[in-house]
């Protein structure tokens, strides 16, 4: 880092955080910005998500991401498991991305890869070392299917999941290297 490039913090979203100037360049988008204003911090503390924001000076949020737990359907138990020994259920434990954003000046600069990331470690560390979880999802804005596969997500491999409007793409976190 140069003297010239400001400092930047990784921290879980606090009253402190200034969250209205996180500018996304998109319309489609506005949700992820008015979420992080009006909700983020109620349901952080409410523990309904979890909200890890990147801050600048002075605390401006310029990127962040929210997740929470859930599940991924598949239409039969193998769709997800290649080759696993038999799981009898459709319902697959996993953490959703339930928000990613980063401010529109800085986009392409690594900083939502970072944040998948960081996702990623906290799933491994925290949630697969003590209970069910495979998977790490998102409901990807077909905008942003293509950021999701540079990263490392998959579609979910059916006709009615590519035709939605928001499809579902997954990491097997069993299969990323430590």
């Amino acid at each position: 880092m140069s003297v010239d490039e400001p400092p930047y913090k990784l921290q879980q979203i606090s009253e402190l955080h200034k969250t209205n100037k996180l500018s996304l360049g998109d319309a489609d988008f506005v949700p992820l910005k008015t979420y992080l204003r009006r909700h983020a911090l109620n349901h952080h503390n409410a523990n309904f998500a979890r909200t890890y924001v990147i801050v600048g000076s002075n605390n401006i949020v310029i990127a962040y991401i929210t997740l929470v737990a859930g599940q991924i359907e598949a239409e039969r138990p193998d769709v997800l498991g290649d080759g696993e020994p038999e799981f009898q259920y459709t319902h697959f434990p996993c953490v959703k991305i339930a928000r990613l954003a980063v401010h529109s000046d800085l986009q392409g600069f690594g900083f939502g890869q970072e944040l998948v990331r960081l996702a990623i470690g906290l799933v491994r560390a925290n949630v697969m070392e003590t209970v069910g979880c495979r998977f790490l999802t998102v409901d990807s804005k077909q905008k942003s299917v293509k950021f999701y596969k540079k990263v490392g997500f998959t579609m979910l491999d059916t006709q009615e999941n590519k035709d939605r409007e928001m499809p579902i793409m997954f990491i097997d976190l069993k299969k990323v290297s430590e």
